[in-house]
């Protein structure tokens, strides 16, 4: 663990045994700590990272007992990462949805703002690999979201961001009850709300090559639960 650098790059996994090694040498090149959240998962992802980290300091791991959730692990990750000191939290998925390319443009600005989101729905940013209907499902979500809660942020399902310190600790970002698209939504509403700078960068969101999607209708229904629950307590003040 090396703090000087005061960034974290936190990875939730769950059977990304296909992924994960090619991913830490990538990453380990890079001067930035990494910590993987992983959710006892079947294939041995955690063995895997387990052994990277007895040959590399920067790499640190959180086993837990069960699949609990992105928001549950990303919680977790979070509170580990600020009881060890760091600066900034960078969300980033473990199947190489996220590009080194991209996560080395975006913390170009992490000093800058409180919130860095990379952002598939503003110029320069896109998806490849996806169907037309996934995107256009994703896209009417986020400009649902959008409306909803009044917010100017094009990609407020985005799962690779960079949390400031400060951020987290202002928006009480462990209050949070969401996991799936919707703790992303969650997490950018209290943000908004804290009045919290956020910068979006766009950035290419690939779909997977390698293991399982973990998208279900379960997420989907979460998102849109959320969405209605927050939109109705907004009109009530």
């Amino acid at each position: 663990m090396d703090i000087e650098n005061n960034v974290v790059v936190i990875i939730p996994t769950y059977n990304e045994s296909k992924n994960i090694s090619i991913l830490l040498d990538l990453l380990v090149n890079l001067s930035i700590d990494i910590l993987i959240v992983d959710d006892n998962s079947p294939d041995g992802t955690a063995r895997i990272v387990q052994n990277f980290s007895n040959n590399h300091k920067s790499i640190n791991l959180i086993e837990r007992p069960e699949k609990l959730g992105l928001g549950s692990a990303y919680r977790d990750g979070f509170k580990w990462a600020l009881e060890q000191g760091y600066k900034h939290c960078i969300e980033m998925d473990g199947d190489f949805s996220h590009t080194i390319v991209d996560l080395q443009n975006l913390i170009k600005f992490k000093d800058e703002f409180d919130l860095v989101i990379g952002s598939r729905y503003i110029k320069g940013g896109k998806t490849e690999g996806w169907s037309n209907g996934r995107k256009l499902l994703s896209m009417t979500a986020n400009k649902t979201a959008k409306i909803l809660l009044g917010i100017k942020v094009n990609d407020m399902t985005s799962g690779f961001r960079i949390y400031s310190k400060e951020c987290l600790e202002d928006i009480n970002y462990f209050s949070t009850t969401s996991n799936g698209y919707s703790f992303q939504i969650e997490m950018t509403y209290l943000s908004y709300l804290k009045n919290k700078s956020i910068k979006e960068i766009p950035i290419t969101f690939h779909e997977r090559n390698l293991g399982d999607s973990k998208m279900s209708k379960a997420i989907v229904f979460e998102a849109i639960k959320y969405l209605i629950f927050s939109r109705f307590k907004r009109g009530k003040k």
